[in-house]
C-alpha cells in the first residue's frame, strides 16, 4: 500500500508544471519537455495499478470445511467435509505410548485437518481470516514452534472436551488464529474454540444431552471474523439435524452421512473428503471425493494397534473409487482449464494488436493515447484506431469515437483492478458487501477522474491542475458510470462462471487475463453507451482525448450546467445495467 500512495502522490505532482488558462507559465522549461512528462505519467498511472493488484492479492486463504457433533440416546457422532482445491490429503496414524495418546490423522504432516485419538476425542477446524489474540505468555508454552504443534499436543493429552478447555486456559497461545476448533468427545461433549473480538479464547459448548453443534466458515463468537457469512451450509445443517433430534429412530452413522452429503461442495472449491465418526463405538467411516456410497471402515483402537503405511488418503480406497474421484476432480477444474486458454488467447491478441498498430497509415499520429489504448482495450482499441485513421478528415463521428476510447480506458482497468482485489479479498473473507460496493464503484471513478482525466488533459490543454480537476469531475461522472452500465450485465455473469479458487490462491495471471479479456468485452456495451453522449458532447463542440491524440483544437470539457441531465441519465443507466448483472449472475450461480 505505501508503494501504491507513492506513486498516486507522483503521478498527481506532474500537472502542477503546466500553464494557468493561457497566462502565466509555472515552470517554461518542463513545458518544452510535456510529451516527456505525460508519458512518463502514464507510465507511473499503469505501474499504480500493477502494485495495487500485487498489494490487495498477497492474502492467506482459509480452508474451507463443515463440522458437526450430535448426540442422541446413547448414540454420539462427529462429522467433518474438508473442503479445499486438492485433489486429495494425506492420511497417517501416531500410535500412542505410555506418555501419549495414539491418534489417527487426515490431512497434511504440518497441517492436519482431522484427527481421532484412542480415548474417543476427536478434532476438525474451519478456516476463518487471521485474527490476532492474546497469546497468554505466562502460561505453560506448547511443545513446538509450528501453529499445528497446538492442536497435535492437545490430541495427544487430552481425552475429552473438559481437559481440552483445561489444557488451553493453562498454556500458551500463538499470537493469532486462522481457524476455530471443533472438539467432542464419546460422552457427547463438545465445543468450539474461537477467538472472541478482544483477542481471548471463546469456548462455545454444545448443550448437554440430545443436541447439536455446528461449525463452518465464521466465527461463532465473532461471525465478523469469517470466510463466508451468512453460510448456507449452517444453515443447512442446523435444519437437518434438528430433524435427526426429532426423528423417532436411534441415529446412525448412514443419517449423519446423509447431512455431510447435503453440505458437501462442488465448484470453485471441493469437499475432498469427508469423515463420520461414531465415538461411542470407536468406528470411523470414510469418504473420498463426496462418494458417498463408498465408505471405508476403520475401527480406532485395531488401527492404532496395527497401523497402516502413512500415505495418500485416497490409496484406502479401491479403484474404482479412485477414478471416479479423478473424474469429478477433472470436471471441478474445468474452469482452470478454460481460463488458460481465455487467458493465454488474450495476452496473445494484445500483442498482436500492439504489433499491428506500429504497422498502420500515420501509425506515428498520436501514440501517446493509442499505445495505453490498445494495452488496455486490445483488439478494440486497434479496430477503433482503424476507423479514426480511414480518412485525414476528422468527422463528428471519428472525434466522438476518440473520446470513447478516451474514457473507456480507465473504467475498463480500474474496474478490474477493483473485481481482482473485490474478489481475491471475498476469498479470504476480508470484505465486506458494502466494501465490495465502495472498490466496484469507487475505484472506476476515483481513478478516472484523479489518475487520467485531471492529470493527462491538464497537461495537454496547458490548464490549471486544481480548477480543471473540479470542472472535469461531471463529465467523469457521466462516462464513467456509462461504462460500467455496459460492464455490468456481461462481466458480473462470465467472472462469477469463470471463478477457480486454485487460481486465485495464489493469483493465477491467466485468471486475471480471463477476466480481463470479459471486461472489455463488457466494454463493447460500455462504450457505445459512453458513444451517444460523446456524439453530443462533441456536436457541441467539446472535446479533449482528441486533442491528447494529436488532433488539433482546444481541450473543452462541459460543465455541470450543461451535462447535470447527463449526469441523472447515467446513474439510471447503471442502475438498469446492476440490476441486469445481478439478474444473470443469480441465473448462472442457480
Amino acid at each position: 500500500m505505501k508503494t501504491c500512495i507513492r506513486l498516486l502522490a507522483l503521478t498527481l505532482t506532474l500537472p502542477v508544471f503546466s500553464q494557468t488558462d493561457g497566462d502565466n507559465i509555472v515552470i517554461g522549461k518542463c513545458l518544452k519537455n510535456l510529451n516527456k512528462y505525460i508519458m512518463k505519467e502514464l507510465l507511473l498511472i499503469l505501474t499504480f495499478h500493477l502494485f495495487c493488484l500485487i498489494a490487495f492479492t498477497q492474502e492467506q486463504f482459509p480452508y474451507g470445511c463443515s463440522v458437526i457433533t450430535i448426540s442422541k440416546g446413547g448414540s454420539i457422532f462427529f462429522g467433518g467435509n474438508d473442503d479445499y482445491i486438492n485433489p486429495d490429503q494425506y492420511y497417517w496414524v501416531e500410535p500412542g505410548d505410555s506418555s501419549r495418546y495414539g491418534v489417527i490423522w487426515i490431512g497434511l504432516p504440518d497441517n492436519p485437518q482431522q484427527g481421532v485419538n484412542e480415548k474417543g476425542l476427536a478434532y476438525d477446524s474451519n478456516g476463518l481470516p487471521r485474527f490476532e489474540v492474546n497469546p497468554h505468555t505466562e502460561r505453560i508454552p506448547v511443545k513446538g514452534e509450528y501453529y499445528h504443534n497446538y492442536l497435535m499436543q492437545i490430541m495427544h493429552e487430552c481425552s475429552t472436551v473438559r481437559e481440552v478447555i483445561e489444557w488451553v486456559n493453562r498454556h500458551q497461545r500463538f499470537p493469532y488464529m486462522h481457524d476455530q476448533m471443533h472438539f467432542a468427545d464419546k460422552t457427547g461433549d463438545a465445543v468450539i474454540i474461537s477467538a472472541g473480538k478482544d483477542g481471548e479464547m471463546v469456548f462455545t459448548r454444545k448443550t448437554p444431552g440430545d443436541g447439536f453443534l455446528v461449525s463452518t466458515n465464521f466465527n461463532v463468537a465473532n461471525p465478523a471474523n469469517a470466510s463466508e457469512y451468512p453460510c448456507w451450509r449452517y444453515d443447512k445443517a442446523h435444519e437437518l439435524l434438528g430433524k435427526l433430534i426429532e426423528k423417532g429412530e436411534p441415529l446412525n452413522y448412514n443419517d449423519v452421512t446423509n447431512v455431510m452429503e447435503a453440505i458437501h461442495q462442488e465448484g470453485a472449491s471441493w469437499t475432498i473428503e469427508t469423515l463420520v465418526a461414531d465415538l461411542t463405538n470407536g468406528v470411523m467411516y470414510l469418504y473420498y471425493f463426496y462418494q458417498y456410497d463408498d465408505p471405508v471402515i476403520i475401527k480406532v483402537k485395531e488401527e492404532l494397534a496395527n497401523p497402516r503405511e502413512a500415505g495418500p488418503f485416497s490409496k484406502l480406497f479401491p479403484q474404482n473409487v479412485q477414478q471416479e474421484a479423478a473424474n469429478r476432480y477433472r470436471q471441478v477444474t474445468k474452469p482452470i482449464r478454460i481460463n488458460n486458454v481465455i487467458g493465454r488467447s488474450w495476452a496473445a491478441l494484445i500483442i498482436v494488436s500492439l504489433a499491428l498498430l506500429f504497422i498502420l497509415p500515420d501509425r506515428r499520429k498520436g501514440l501517446r493515447f493509442w499505445i495505453p489504448a490498445v494495452i488496455v482495450l486490445g483488439p478494440l482499441a486497434l479496430i477503433a484506431k482503424i476507423i479514426v485513421a480511414q480518412s485525414n478528415k476528422i468527422t463528428q463521428g471519428r472525434k466522438a469515437l476518440t473520446e470513447t476510447i478516451g474514457n473507456l480506458v480507465p473504467v475498463s482497468l480500474a474496474y478490474l483492478v477493483a473485481q481482482v482485489i473485490v474478489v481475491v479479498k471475498a476469498a479470504s473473507g476480508g470484505i465486506s458487501q458494502q466494501q465490495q460496493v465502495l472498490w466496484i464503484f469507487g475505484l472506476p471513478l476515483i481513478s478516472a477522474w484523479l489518475l487520467f482525466h485531471s492529470p493527462l488533459l491538464a497537461s495537454v490543454g496547458k490548464k490549471n491542475f486544481f480548477r480543471f480537476l473540479f470542472h472535469r469531475l461531471p463529465q467523469v461522472i457521466v462516462t464513467t458510470f456509462l461504462g460500467l452500465a455496459g460492464i455490468f450485465p456481461i462481466a458480473m455473469p462470465l467472472e462469477n462462471m469463470s471463478i477457480a479458487m486454485s487460481q486465485i490462491m495464489p493469483l493465477s495471471p491467466w485468471i486475471v487475463m480471463t477476466w480481463w479479456a470479459i471486461t472489455v468485452t463488457g466494454g463493447i456495451t460500455g462504450g457505445l453507451l459512453i458513444f451517444l453522449y460523446e456524439n453530443w458532447a462533441v456536436k457541441r463542440g467539446h472535446q479533449a482525448w482528441n486533442v491528447f491524440a494529436g488532433n488539433e483544437g482546444e481541450v473543452k470539457t462541459p460543465g455541470l450546467s450543461k451535462i447535470w441531465w447527463w449526469i441523472l441519465i447515467s446513474i439510471l443507466i447503471l442502475i438498469v445495467g446492476m440490476v441486469i448483472g445481478v439478474i444473470l449472475l443469480k441465473a448462472t450461480a442457480g
